[in-house]
């Protein structure tokens, strides 16, 4: 008789408990939503591959997230991309915020982007559009470029050849310096 009498208030113990315990019990206040159910987010992801030429890229962020209808958007919270050239320079990408469309390779970028390039060269924009594919960076919002031989501004740029040439697009200014010559 003390065996079924103690199933029985084991089972009612197990029904009732939840009822028993506050709403923030266990997980100290967290509550799940039906969207975060739907929802990858990975904290300081790193996604590295090679492209056509079989040179190395990387992109680093501080968070990953990637909603589960849409499999080829992942939304980048402070990327950052680095690629090394065929003359073992690099450059390297950073802004505040960005969208990576996986299959097309390509990837957003706002808020702050900046471009550095190892031999000096520094570029400042509000967006940036980067196709991984065809080894181009684009923006069409003001555009600072610092470098050894002085400034440019810019209504937008162009990086073609996987970085070895920067255009500046609409009304362009720059300030050359130089060493002075003698004589």
């Amino acid at each position: 008789m003390l065996l079924p009498a103690t199933a029985l208030v084991l089972i009612a113990l197990v029904i009732l408990w939840p009822q028993l315990l506050p709403q923030d019990g266990l997980l100290g206040g967290t509550k799940v939503t039906v969207s975060d159910v739907d929802t990858s987010r990975m904290a300081n992801p790193r996604f590295v591959g090679v492209d056509e030429q079989n040179r190395p890229y990387e992109i680093i962020a501080v968070e990953a997230l990637q909603q589960g209808g849409d499999n080829d958007i992942v939304l980048l919270e402070s990327p950052q991309g680095d690629v090394t050239l065929e003359d073992d320079t690099w450059l390297s990408l950073s802004a505040a915020s960005g969208v990576w469309h996986r299959t097309e390779e390509i990837v957003d970028l706002s808020g702050g982007v900046e471009l550095f390039q190892d031999e000096g060269h520094h570029l400042k924009s509000d967006t940036a559009h980067v196709d991984i594919p065809n080894g181009s960076v684009g923006s069409d919002t003001p555009t600072v470029g610092y470098g050894p031989s002085g400034m440019v501004e810019g209504e937008g740029f162009r990086l073609r050849d996987r970085g070895a040439r920067i255009e500046f697009t609409g009304k362009a200014k720059a300030v050359l310096t130089g060493a002075a010559t003698g004589g």
